[in-house]
Formats: structure tokens, C-alpha cells, sequence
């Protein structure tokens, strides 16, 4: 059984046992730490409590009554940056962009395994480095810029490699040899090294979605707010910091969606999208947060489904070691043992976020907990400082989007660090430019909860010497050739037990040397009412609109 009561300090440390979590919290000026929505938890279920919601809802297996409406209203929780996939950034905008666009490869929603997309078929090589793949011939552009073929896969491809390009993703094709057109539905991707992985890599995300050439040079720098793309719906209209509306692309190869049109309402304040929820004003409130109290009362009403990806991604501290005391990990692992993550978990977070045990979250099947234990022992963490010649202690500042302000958790992660001698500030900014910065290198602390499905994207992406910001995604500026020795043996590894010792030797050497801390793996909840059907929020925290329909209803 739940029950909510509101949450404050004492309550806190009551339901979580850390009696030593008390000292000021101080501000510079801030937001969340992770690509997802992010907002406070402000109340507390008993220790009793089960996540809500449902993981995965089926496609319908009995026709429904269709609405005659088929034009759905969503909430939307932030304003979604650039529609380029060459510099997508966060789920808001990878929610739009997924649905306008189409790759070589889907995303099972359930899975998160590759299924084919663009591409019909595939064959690999013995050699596991050749990838031929046979197109689809029935797929068309949006705005009339004709058929799909293989050329646009190469143009696509070819372009994320382009350095002059200089596309955040251009690491994930760093095994890339050449992408070559031999015939109008042909598309052959020849690598340097055998990757067992690759399917993910040409997947419906990012540098995997196809773009057509015509339309890049039409809309030229304006190109991010015009995307054009062969999926199930089209971008008709933005209006800044309002609302997106999407029509239904009679041109896609599967045949046109039921749904006649998406409108997205931007609804920052989560409070406030369930309000526009249950007054009608949207049929879907996408990502509701992590306010507990909401979570409760919307799973427990029975006008609603709430929908969950469970434990899809984890949110990670992020160190520049430029900064003299992040660069030794003793201090690294001070903020590891200093911290407790579990008490936060379960007095704050119990619905959408668990501690964290590797950069991998725990459903891809490579993920191992094998891994080194840092459980809350400020003692510990004390001892390492001043091994580390910081035992007096030092000042960070984490910088953050100020979208949502800082969370309670990361308040009391700050609380907590003060009783060992690091005192975090947190400094606010638009997410824009928190977005420049953390791409750009330009901080001493930030965080980044990165969705994927393909552990690669996150091992090589945060790992690998090639990511290095603001190439790619290692804002730890991390570079050790032995786990990279291990890390490009795992890809080209065919032999899948071997492959997962190699993936557990790389997760062991990260928590290690912790060039990140895992705080939480997070789950994702959107509330809809019961009408809409065939949702199904994916492994990415997103939803493929194409099969959802509105049954008829009062």
C-alpha cells in the first residue's frame, strides 16, 4: 500500500537513514543534469512502494472503434533544439525526430533490438566486415522531394564522416571504411574492423537517420527547424516556445498512419500537464517527471494509463579532469562513497531512479553487476581526500539547465559532499548553452543522461579516445589504451561469450578509475488517457506514433 506525505529535511533523513545529511545548499545559479526531463521530487512513498505503470502495452489485438478524430495533443516539456541528425541533442527533440525520419534499421520498442526500417534485408560477410543492404522501393520524401534510394543513404552517411560537417556523431562511424550505392536499392557499408554492433549504429537515432541532400541545400542553416524526412509524419509548423504540429505522410512506405495529424503543446511546468491533462488540453503528457506525488495520483486514477520505460538510462556525474582535484580518482571516488545513493533512492526518487551500477544500464544483455562496490562511507571517502592531498578540502561547480532547476536529490548529494569537505555549487543556464558547454568541454562538473540501446554508444561514446570533447561525447576527456584495446576487441568480437568478458573487463576498469560516477538508472513515465492506444514509450524514451490510434470515446 502507498501513502505520500510531504517531504522536507527531517523526512528525509527519517526515510533514508542518513543521519548525516544536514549543511547548507548553496546555489551560484542551475538546472538538472540529464538529457530527460528532471523535475523535484517532492513527497515520499512508504518503503512499501512498487513502481507504477505499465511497461510496454501490446499493439491491440482486437480491431477498435476508431475515433473519427484521429488528431492527438501531446505535451511536450521542453522546446526541442536542432531536428539535424547530425547535432541532435535530448529526448524532447529525439521524440520529434524519430518519427520524421527513417534509417536502415528501427528499434524494437520492447527490446530495444534492431528490426528492419529502410532496409528490407541485410547480409554480413564471413569476415563480419561487409554490410549489403537491400532498400525498400516504395518509400518517399516529405514535401514532394521524390523517392527514396540508395544514393540518400550514402549522401547521409558520407556526410555525418564529413569532418567539415563536424557532427557530434561522427565517432559512432569512426569503423567506417565506406558506404557505396552500387545499384538504386543497394546500399553496401564496408568496415575496418569486424562490429557486431553495427545494426544499431544505422538504427533510427542520430547519425542513422537519413536526410535528404536536395533539402539540406534548400533550407541551408534553417535546415534544423525544416527537417525532411521518408517517416511516418511531417514537421508543417513550429512556433517557437509554443506548440509543433505534424501531419501524417501519405507518402510512407508502410502506408499512412491512422493518425491524421500530432500536435505538440509546450508545457514546461509538470504540474501544469496535469492540469492541461485533465482538463482535456492534451491527450498525452509526455514525461511527467519525477514529482511522486503526481506519479501517484495519475496511476492510481482510472481515467488514465500511465506508461513506463523502466530503468532504460543512467544519469552520470561527468569530471573534467582539466580541473586539478577531478583529475586524481581517489577524489573521484570520494564523491562515489560520499554520497548515498540509495538512501536518495528510496526516500526521494523510488519510482524513477535507482542507484547506479555502470555507465550500462542494467537491461542491455552485456551489462554486468560484477562490479566494484562504492556503498556510502564518508569515512572512506574522507581518507581518500587526503590521500589525495585534499583533505582541507576544495570548492566545484557543476553547471546545469535551468529549465527545471536543481533536483532534491542532486541538493542532497550536495548536502552530503559538504560533510566530507567538497563544497558543490551549481550554476544556471539556459539549455542551449548548457548544451554548447557540456559538448564543448567548457566546465568542471556537469551530468548527461544519454538513452541508447546499443552499448557501444555509451561504452565508446563516453570511453573512447575518439569521443573526446568536443569531437564526441567524453566530457571526462578519458583515454586509456587498455581499455580501449578491450573496448574495440569487444565490437569485433564474434564470439558472444567472449564478447561479454570483454564488456565486463571494460565496465570494471570504468567504475574503477571512475572517469563517471552512475548515480541512478531512471525510469520514464507518460501519462495518456485510455483511449489512446498502441503506446508503447521504447528503451530510448520515445514513441513511435505510427501504429497508435484513438479508439472512439465520450
Amino acid at each position: 500500500m502507498l501513502f505520500v506525505r510531504d517531504l522536507s529535511r527531517r523526512s528525509f533523513l527519517k526515510a533514508a537513514g542518513a543521519a548525516g545529511v544536514a549543511g547548507g545548499l548553496s546555489v551560484v545559479g542551475a538546472g538538472c543534469g540529464s538529457d530527460d526531463d528532471d523535475d523535484d521530487a517532492t513527497s515520499t512513498p512508504g518503503e512499501a512502494a512498487t513502481r507504477p505503470g505499465v511497461s510496454g502495452q501490446a499493439t491491440t489485438a482486437a480491431p477498435v472503434t476508431l475515433a473519427a478524430n484521429q488528431s492527438l495533443t501531446i505535451r511536450q516539456y521542453d522546446e526541442p533544439g536542432s531536428l539535424d541528425p547530425a547535432f541532435l541533442f535530448r529526448i524532447e527533440a529525439e521524440n520529434i525526430a524519430s518519427n520524421i525520419y527513417s534509417a536502415l534499421t528501427a528499434y524494437d520498442p520492447l527490446t530495444g533490438e534492431p528490426i528492419p526500417d529502410l532496409a528490407e534485408s541485410w547480409q554480413v560477410s564471413p569476415d563480419g566486415k561487409t554490410y549489403t543492404f537491400k532498400l525498400v522501393e516504395n518509400a518517399y520524401w516529405h514535401q514532394d522531394f521524390g523517392k527514396f534510394t540508395s544514393a540518400d543513404v550514402k549522401y547521409s552517411y558520407d556526410r555525418i564522416l564529413d569532418p567539415a560537417t563536424k557532427s557530434t556523431y561522427r565517432p559512432e562511424f569512426n569503423n567506417v571504411l565506406s558506404v557505396e550505392a552500387p545499384t538504386e536499392y543497394t546500399v553496401v557499408i564496408n568496415l575496418k574492423t569486424p562490429d557486431v554492433n553495427f545494426l544499431y549504429q544505422v538504427g533510427n537515432y542520430h547519425q542513422g537517420q537519413i536526410v535528404k541532400k536536395e533539402a539540406i541545400a534548400k533550407y541551408g542553416d534553417k535546415y534544423p527547424r525544416n527537417p525532411v524526412g521518408t517517416g511516418p509524419f511531417e514537421l508543417v509548423e513550429w512556433v517557437a516556445n509554443s506548440h509543433m504540429l505534424l501531419k501524417g505522410h501519405k507518402g510512407y512506405y508502410k502506408g499512412a498512419p491512422t493518425l491524421t495529424e500530432l500536435r505538440f503543446n509546450l508545457i514546461k511546468d509538470t504540474a501544469a500537464a496535469e492540469t492541461a491533462l485533465s482538463n482535456g488540453e492534451v491527450a498525452v503528457a509526455m514525461s511527467i517527471g519525477r514529482n511522486t506525488e503526481i506519479i501517484d495520483r495519475l496511476g492510481k486514477s482510472n481515467r488514465y494509463v500511465l506508461h513506463k520505460s523502466e530503468d532504460y538510462a543512467n544519469n552520470l556525474w561527468i569530471f573534467n579532469p582539466d580541473y586539478a582535484p577531478l583529475a586524481d580518482p581517489r577524489v573521484r571516488q570520494a564523491f562515489a562513497y560520499g554520497t548515498d545513493s540509495a538512501a536518495i533512492s528510496k526516500a526521494l526518487t523510488p519510482y524513477t531512479a535507482k542507484p547506479a551500477k555502470s555507465i550500462l544500464p542494467p537491461f542491455m544483455p552485456v551489462y554486468t553487476d560484477e562490479l566494484p562496490a562504492y556503498e556510502y562511507n564518508p569515512t572512506k571517502a574522507k581518507e581518500l581526500l587526503q590521500q589525495a592531498g585534499y583533505g582541507g578540502g576544495f570548492s566545484v561547480k557543476q553547471i546545469l539547465t535551468s529549465t527545471t532547476g536543481a533536483s532534491d536529490d542532486l541538493l542532497y548529494r550536495q548536502s552530503q559532499l559538504e560533510q566530507i569537505g567538497i563544497k558543490l555549487e551549481f550554476e544556471l543556464m539556459e539549455t542551449a548553452i548548457w548544451n554548447q558547454r557540456r559538448n564543448g568541454g567548457d566546465y568542471q562538473i556537469t551530468g548527461r543522461l544519454y538513452p541508447a540501446v546499443n552499448p557501444d554508444t555509451l561504452l565508446f561514446g563516453y570511453l573512447h579516445p575518439d569521443n573526446i570533447v568536443p569531437k564526441g561525447l567524453n566530457g571526462a576527456k578519458y583515454n586509456n589504451p587498455a581499455l580501449t584495446a578491450k573496448l574495440e576487441a569487444a565490437r569485433a568480437e564474434l564470439n558472444e561469450e567472449k564478447r561479454k568478458g570483454l564488456y565486463k573487463e571494460v565496465q570494471k576498469i570504468a567504475m574503477d578509475e571512475l572517469p563517471y560516477v552512475p548515480m541512478a538508472t531512471s525510469t520514464v513515465y507518460w501519462a495518456a488517457y485510455p483511449w489512446v492506444k498502441n503506446l508503447v514509450v521504447d528503451k530510448l524514451a520515445a514513441v513511435n506514433w505510427y501504429p497508435v490510434q484513438l479508439e472512439e470515446h465520450a
